[in-house]
């Protein structure tokens, strides 16, 4: 996929520094909308997308989409194919390494792992892993820019791993439905409302209607695009803030139970040890407590 790295009005293609790999942050809306894809011979390339989409269309006739919180597989045994965006502006990160470098990263990492076998890159798909996606996102946006591109190559290392041990969850089934522009359009509205207003009760009608789509097309289309159902979305959304609010702020439990849409505490305890293991009493302590030990640390 090394043609989408061809700047041109309107698409912004940036290398990322990296030992071992070649790494571009690419984002906007390209002229062409189509472009060859097909990776180099041993090689095998990883496409992250974090909006926008495109499509990957294969000379035996197969179209693989691509939507936000997937990423696109694609060895040197794929056969020809194309890359087709949709309209809306792209945003992602490309890597591409020898197969025999992303064999050998989860060695490099941890020995014990061992290495991964030949054809790891076998063939082209698409995975869905949401969340796996917005922390690899989130996390990339707080590294040094020398840093991003290691990071990346790793990450891309630890996503062949994953699904080598097994972890089917994350592959996109087979003969999923295409969903059209507006019906995507709906479910990342959906999505980044929920995410502005975890402190509100949401209900998927309610949702369903502010965006003009039936509550049985957002279910089966935000699973689908994000890998998740909508409630189990917003659960780990509402306890990712609340672990957030109390390690770094002094409110109440109660409070932070509030703040992300929890009537009262007994429910919110309930969710909350359910996800982190720990009571939000403890968990606010167990974060105390490593603040005081990293600033011990620092201190000469």
């Amino acid at each position: 996929m090394r043609e989408l790295c061809r700047s041109q009005p309107g698409w912004d293609c940036r290398a990322l520094a990296a030992a071992g790999a070649e790494v571009w942050r690419l984002e906007g809306t390209p002229q062409e909308k189509s472009r060859p894809a097909a990776p180099g011979p041993g090689q095998v390339e990883a496409l992250f997308c974090r909006r926008g989409g495109l499509q990957l269309e294969r000379s035996g006739g197969q179209r693989l989409p691509l939507r936000p919180g997937q990423v696109l597989l694609l060895g040197g045994s794929a056969e020809d194919c194309l890359v087709r965006f949709c309209c809306e502006p792209f945003q992602g990160i490309l890597v591409a390494m020898p197969e025999q470098a992303a064999r050998a990263l989860p060695a490099s990492l941890c020995p014990g792992l061992g290495g991964l076998p030949a054809g790891i890159g076998h063939g082209a798909r698409v995975v869905t892993a949401v969340l796996w996606g917005e922390a690899f996102f989130h996390t990339l946006e707080q590294l040094p820019a020398s840093e991003q591109g290691t990071y990346c190559a790793l990450k891309t290392g630890e996503l062949f791993f994953l699904l080598h041990v097994g972890k089917a969850a994350l592959l996109r089934p087979q003969g999923e439905r295409y969903y059209d522009h507006y019906q995507l359009q709906a479910v990342q509205g959906v999505r980044d409302y929920m995410r502005a207003h975890l402190d509100e009760h949401l209900t998927i009608p309610e949702l369903a209607g502010r965006f003009h789509i039936s509550a049985t097309m957002l279910k089966a289309c935000f699973r689908q695009v994000y890998g998740v159902p909508v409630h189990q979305y917003l659960l780990e959304q509402r306890m990712v803030q609340a672990a957030e609010l109390l390690a770094s702020t002094r409110r109440s439990v109660s409070a932070v139970a509030a703040a992300v849409g929890y009537r009262g505490t007994g429910q919110f305890s309930t969710a909350f040890r359910a996800r982190y293991r720990l009571s939000p009493a403890q968990y606010r302590q167990a974060a105390r407590k490593r603040t005081a030990d990293a600033q011990e640390f620092s201190q000469p």
